[in-house]
């Protein structure tokens, strides 16, 4: 994901936006595409003739079915976004709207080796205590065979993943597990560290018997120990393994100011 929501500060004294973390959204959006874990609980049983014979319930996704739909479709979602930034007691509520889009995945090369390429756009507009705040990012996210993510290229940002991202083949509900680690520098000759990123995921059942929520959570340390920022993205998968981006959320604190945003 590309690092979205780079600085966004008002005017000294009022400083309503905040100073939002690097990377809003930061690789996961479209790596929890990648991920595209589904189920739900339950498992179906009961007598012949009841509700759940008639509503049969979907315990296990394929994962690279819904992977390739994802790739090979490309993706767009309009999101509405509600939330606060808080500076010391003085507390604003944030609006807007984002938009995100993953282009169509395409034959790269990345670190010496072969991947696809996928063109992601993250455009926003937030609004707090009367200043509105349009942001626009665009940047190169990198998978492999599998669609796990390895990398990510923006305007100030080169990630590399530092261990191989895998998903288990098929996932239910109630699940969890780290995905990747990736370290990020200020450009591709990785000669300066300015973040390290840990991606992860959980899934939970959806609003109907056959749907799941994905939620892959990134959580930005920086360059210590102590996380900044974390940030999440949930995809709800259908039971034929389609994706559909329903809810993207941060928090963070920086510099004294915090942030929190939800968009869904």
């Amino acid at each position: 994901m590309p690092g979205a929501f780079r600085r966004a500060t008002t005017k000294k004294g009022d400083q309503t936006m905040g100073k939002l973390k690097s990377r809003f959204i930061p690789m996961a959006m479209a790596a929890a595409l990648a991920a595209l874990l589904s189920a739900c609980g339950g498992g179906g049983g009961g007598t012949s003739g009841t509700a759940t014979d008639a509503n049969p319930v979907t315990t296990s996704f394929p994962i690279q079915q819904a992977l390739a739909y994802a790739f090979t479709h490309g993706v767009q979602a309009t999101l509405n976004i509600t939330g606060n930034t808080s500076n010391g007691t003085t507390t604003y509520p944030i609006t807007g709207s984002l938009t995100y889009t993953l282009g169509i995945a395409a034959s790269a090369t990345f670190e010496g080796g072969t991947a696809l390429q996928s063109a992601e756009n993250l455009t926003a507009t937030l609004s707090a205590n009367g200043t509105t705040q349009p942001l626009t990012v665009n940047g190169q996210l990198f998978v492999n065979a599998q669609y796990a993510p390895i990398g990510e290229s923006t305007s100030d940002s080169y990630c590399v993943a530092t261990n191989t991202p895998a998903y288990p083949a098929t996932a239910v509900a109630g699940q969890s597990g780290d995905i990747a680690t990736l370290n990020c520098y200020s450009d591709s000759s990785k000669r300066t560290l300015v973040d390290v990123e840990k991606i992860s995921y959980v899934t939970t059942a959806g609003s109907d018997a056959n749907s799941l929520d994905f939620k892959m959570v990134t959580t930005d340390y920086g360059l210590s120990n102590t996380p900044v920022t974390t940030s999440s993205t949930t995809y709800t998968i259908s039971a034929a393994g389609i994706p559909k981006l329903t809810r993207v959320q941060l928090s963070g604190t920086e510099d004294g100011i915090s942030v929190s945003i939800d968009a869904k």
